[in-house]
């Protein structure tokens, strides 16, 4: 059989027959192994763990996977690809995806939450992505040095996770960005640079004004008019790519910066509600209850479990 041939039927008879997709979430992967969560995790794509990869499906999180030797059948929204020894595909948080190891493949596969950002650059550069930067980091091919290097970040990320410790959790954390910072560096020398922001697509752009936006806007109003459609078309194209409404986009960003302050910064929830725009500190607890079930005191606690150890 062909590669061609093999990737049409693998696609014909794994992807495209209809199925619910799958919605994936950390949290939920730590709880089935009885384990403190954590806002990351790497395993072997000998592992056991790739099992649950077969399914079509959507995650809450990133998802590098660094393939080393043999060859991975993989589908990523309407695409069917084969990853080669040497090359990386990063799966961005809700993209229908799923892969299967078609031969005996080894490699790494990182997964990890939004909120583990921090620097302005990874923000910038992957936070409010577009679909020009999500094609070229969903497959990218790098020659053997470049993947070298790469991958030796992996490799240290798999090895400090084996044996986690308070110290070992910021080491991975620092690897996993410089590992990000290198991809994205050699995503922009194998093109000739990202689309201008004229030229993205409505929900790259939409993504784009919440970014600029979602402390003081909180309305789907707000950005359909600045991007001249209706609530409607706008409510359409995001379900149609994330499975979610805009305005629920809109309150995941504001979840998202309120749990990166709270573990992250010393800002009392005072100063945390009228940063992110909030009347008062009563209006963020009554969000934050809203979306999550816990106060902001509460959400601190298990986030330092998270994240702290």
């Amino acid at each position: 059989m062909t590669i061609g041939s093999f990737i049409h039927t693998f696609a014909i008879s794994n992807f495209w027959m209809p199925m619910e997709i799958a919605n994936y979430t950390l949290k939920e992967f730590f709880d089935q192994k009885k384990s403190p969560c954590l806002s990351f995790t790497v395993y072997s794509l000998e592992d056991d763990a790739v099992k649950k990869e077969e399914k079509l499906h959507r995650n809450d999180y990133f998802q590098v996977i660094l393939l080393q030797e043999g060859k991975v059948n993989q589908h990523i929204e309407h695409e069917s690809l084969q990853l080669l020894n040497n090359q990386i595909s990063v799966v961005f948080p809700h993209q229908i995806n799923a892969f299967e190891l078609s031969a005996k493949a080894k490699g790494i596969v990182v997964q990890f939450d939004e909120v583990l950002f921090c620097s302005d650059l990874l923000k910038n550069e992957l936070i409010s992505y577009s679909n020009d930067l999500m094609n070229k980091l969903n497959h990218v091919v790098l020659d053997a040095d470049t993947f070298y290097k790469i991958n030796h970040y992996a490799v240290q990320i798999l090895d400090l996770f084996k044996n986690l410790s308070p110290i070992k959790k910021e080491q991975i954390r620092f690897y996993i960005k410089i590992m990000l910072l290198e991809i994205i560096e050699a995503a922009h020398q194998k093109t000739n640079g990202f689309q201008a922001p004229g030229q993205l697509d409505v929900f790259a752009r939409f993504k784009t004004l919440i970014e600029e936006n979602y402390k003081s806007k909180r309305t789907v109003t707000y950005y359909k008019d600045q991007l001249q459609i209706t609530s409607k078309k706008l409510n359409g194209i995001c379900k149609s790519k994330t499975g979610n409404t805009a305005l629920t986009i809109i309150h995941e960003r504001i979840l998202t910066e309120i749990k990166r302050q709270l573990i992250f910064s010393s800002k009392n929830h005072k100063e945390i509600a009228y940063d992110l725009g909030f009347d008062s500190p009563s209006a963020l607890n009554k969000f934050v209850y809203a979306k999550l079930k816990e106060t902001p005191s509460e959400l601190k606690e298990s986030l330092s479990k998270i994240y702290k150890y």
